[in-house]
């Protein structure tokens, strides 16, 4: 894009900035190439758009990176454009073919979950935490709890209540053991979705909160033996639609997360 035209569409001097570093960091003459530019377009939007869609970006990011360190290293077109036809041949078929939708696995519970007594369920968890959720949810009359049974024994699940057009609560993930319940997953913000993949016998999960209209802070997680840790989260943001009227959303600002070993 030249600067004129970058000109137009903001007045960002940092957006410019970094603009004119990625542009000096391409082979020479990559700019004056349309066919270059255009395929160059194809591959980021590829890479940031299949990372939004595939089930573990955790390890796809590991292949965005591969993929940009082998664009890096180019110092002439020629080189450029076969990375870059790489990058498309190797992403189109993933990025096309896949149909993303909100995970439903069955990996916590064999049935839906049932609502229980909130009382019966702050006892169970102790003063302290009882209190301690009771003021995230201002009030003990905001909370809800459901619970389960599932191929790793019962679940409960703590939220606070929605109100009005809110789509986000922290919520609260238990599983009951011997010694009482077990805390799994504390998140900021819900709902959580259970996934078909699995990290020390227990399924992934995923937690979508909406930020805007066009964006949702997207974040996974993974069962470490203990309790489940963040391993990967990004923004989910709406860029549009194509030609035939599908939304196009990417992944920006990833965040790799901790480091869970499945065994």
């Amino acid at each position: 894009m030249s600067d004129a035209a970058l000109d137009e569409m903001t007045d960002d001097s940092s957006v410019r900035k970094d603009a004119a570093a990625a542009r000096k960091a391409l082979p020479p003459g990559t700019c004056d190439d349309p066919a270059l530019v255009e395929n160059l377009f194809k591959a980021r939007f590829l890479e940031y758009a299949t990372l939004n869609i595939v089930g573990d970006p955790w390890n796809f990011d590991n292949t965005i990176s591969a993929q940009d360190k082998a664009i890096d290293s180019c110092k002439d077109t020629r080189c450029l454009g076969r990375a870059l036809g790489a990058v498309i041949g190797a992403l189109s078929p993933v990025y096309l073919q896949s149909h993303p939708h909100w995970p439903s696995g069955e990996g916590l519970c064999t049935g839906d979950a049932v609502d229980t007594s909130v009382k019966g369920a702050m006892s169970q968890l102790g003063i302290a935490t009882g209190k301690a959720i009771a003021r995230e949810c201002g009030g003990d009359e905001t909370i809800t709890a459901r619970t389960c049974d599932g191929p790793h024994g019962k679940m409960l699940f703590v939220s606070c209540a929605m109100e009005g057009n809110q789509v986000n609560a922290p919520q609260w993930l238990y599983r009951a053991g011997e010694t009482g319940l077990h805390a799994m997953l504390i998140v900021e913000n819900g709902p959580v979705g259970v996934m078909e993949s699995t990290c020390n016998g227990m399924p992934d999960l995923m937690t979508a909160a909406r930020e805007s209209m066009g964006e949702q802070q997207m974040a996974f997680y993974r069962y470490d033996g203990k309790q489940y840790r963040s391993v990967y989260a990004f923004s989910s943001m709406g860029i549009g639609a194509d030609d035939n009227g599908n939304e196009l959303e990417i992944a920006v600002d990833g965040m790799p997360g901790a480091k869970v070993v499945c065994r």
